[in-house]
């Protein structure tokens, strides 16, 4: 519910959700919508809660790089030099490139390219990289890390608001569960879904077995 692009499908999970409790409706409700539901946000964000800003690129980048798996769209059917529908599973999605947005909600939202998008840009032979915002490019990335950081004075120089210096701060309420901490990041369902590299057989060439297991008959050279 929280990612939804369009108005139709976050009221149709609202609305589930109203089924199995209303209480939790009104709960969202009251916290407000723009706080954690991407259709209600003021501004275009990545909606990705990580340790930082590397970790958002990369989901993004691995979204754009699962783009190719539209190659199926059965009809890239052009209105205007712009303006396109794009057949997709017996639905129609009209993707407009002069305004960098589709029906879909998700070239708009994103600010990369969305599946359909994908295959107009495919079908006329543009650059996608052309239709992506350039908070993406590396560049500007680089920018971010441009703000000079000033060093503090001295400890007993700082000049401390009362409201600040009176400001008690409690410890956390949850203290840490026993064990190692985890040092390996929490891996997206698209990374996960990705086939691994398999090793193949110095002998007969094939995957899943190496040469002390090898039963092949070797391979031509």
């Amino acid at each position: 519910m929280a990612k939804a692009y369009t108005q139709a499908e976050f009221d149709s999970l609202i609305e589930k959700v109203e089924k199995v409790d209303i209480r939790v409706k009104e709960y969202l409700e009251l916290a407000g919508y723009e706080k954690w539901a991407r259709l209600y946000a003021p501004v275009n964000r990545g909606w990705t809660m990580t340790s930082n800003i590397a970790e958002s690129i990369n989901v993004a980048l691995v979204s754009a790089r699962e783009l190719p798996i539209y190659d199926f769209l059965e009809e890239v059917v052009p209105s205007t030099e712009y303006l396109h529908t794009v057949n997709d599973g017996g639905r129609n999605y009209t993707v407009c490139l002069l305004e960098r947005k589709c029906v879909c909600g998700r070239f708009q939202v994103d600010e990369l390219p969305c599946p359909h998008a994908w295959a107009v840009l495919k079908s006329k032979f543009l650059m996608p990289g052309e239709y992506c915002s350039n908070y993406y490019k590396p560049n500007i990335i680089v920018m971010t890390y441009d703000v000079p950081v000033y060093p503090l004075p001295e400890k007993n120089d700082w000049n401390i608001p009362p409201h600040v210096a009176e400001e008690v701060v409690l410890p956390p309420k949850w203290k840490r569960p026993p064990g190692r901490l985890k040092k390996k990041r929490n891996k997206p369902l698209s990374e996960l879904l990705q086939p691994k590299n398999q090793h193949s057989c110095s002998i007969c060439g094939q995957g899943g077995h190496n040469k002390r297991t090898c039963r092949n008959a070797p391979r031509n050279k």
